[in-house]
């Protein structure tokens, strides 16, 4: 499951009880505690958060602002669950994007309930924009996130980088291996690739055989150090009953035009297929131009 994060600046009273009431229920290991909404945002792009139980009154951000935060990453399905003592709030909450409004003092136990429901409905939320076969998200969710690194980009220019790459000859592994095997070659590959990946980057399978990588913030020699990492994964791997496998990849990075950057990264990956397969190549510079 993901983890269970509390956020709230009491810490004395209210963090670090609830923090040790949880983790005796959940595990340790499964429950974090931080006492700001910064804080929270930020832990939340470094690790899955299945739920969250957040107090409404902090410093620098209410709860309301957090929630509204929180949910304008697509990537943040965790389930939100409010606790205040005031009276009022609750359909702000709601539209703000949290899932339930819990009244102080609550039952330790009714919390406890809720959270497992959380986590259930957080998992089945996760289910919904993977991929069944190879657990990857699924090409809205790329869409998405995309849209939302392209939006800081026209505010704060930045690199972004796009790596999309196939299993070369697929076909040819259905046809004579059959389905089932294609299918365990693609779940494999999957694996292995987001294995040698970066935790930071977002792993896709845009369709077929074929997967996209997003990578916020990498430059152009840090994307192609990446794209050799996965390729030389995929070459050095042996299949079940397929044996050897290779991929090609297209390599395509920006400071400021991203409507154009996955065009691109497709435009170099057919160049490698062109080329003769099993190799990565870079998009052109003249690429990028207006």
């Amino acid at each position: 499951m993901g983890r269970i994060m509390i956020v709230d600046d009491d810490e004395e009273h209210i963090l670090v009880p609830l923090t040790r009431q949880l983790g005796r229920v959940f595990g340790d290991e499964n429950v974090n505690g931080v006492t700001s909404v910064a804080e929270a945002l930020q832990y939340a792009e470094r690790e899955a958060v299945a739920v969250v139980v957040t107090d409404i009154m902090m410093p620098g951000m209410d709860g309301f602002e957090f929630c509204r935060q929180f949910r304008a990453n697509p990537l943040n399905l965790g389930y939100i669950i409010i606790l205040s003592g005031r009276d009022g709030g609750i359909a702000e909450g709601l539209r703000a994007g949290a899932d339930v409004y819990f009244r102080k003092p609550y039952d330790i136990e009714d919390l406890v309930a809720q959270i497992e429901k959380g986590v259930d409905v957080a998992r089945n939320r996760l289910f919904s924009l993977q991929d069944p076969l190879t657990g990857l998200y699924l090409r809205r969710i790329f869409d998405a996130v995309f849209n939302l690194e392209s939006a800081k980009l026209s505010r704060v220019p930045s690199p972004l980088s796009v790596i999309m790459f196939d299993i070369d000859h697929f076909k040819q592994v259905n046809d004579t291996f059959g389905h089932h095997t294609g299918d365990l070659v693609l779940k494999d590959a999957a694996e292995l690739l987001k294995k040698h990946s970066r935790k930071s980057d977002l792993f896709v399978r845009y369709g077929g055989e074929e997967f996209l990588l997003l990578l916020p913030g990498a430059l152009e020699s840090k994307a192609m150090e990446v794209a050799h990492r996965l390729h030389d994964a995929m070459g050095a791997h042996l299949f079940p009953d397929a044996g050897r496998v290779t991929a090609s990849f297209g390599v395509a990075t920006t400071h400021r035009q991203p409507a154009s950057l996955v065009a691109r990264a497709d435009r170099a990956l057919y160049a490698a297929k062109e080329a003769g397969r099993n190799q990565v190549m870079l998009a052109s510079a003249e690429d990028a131009a207006p």
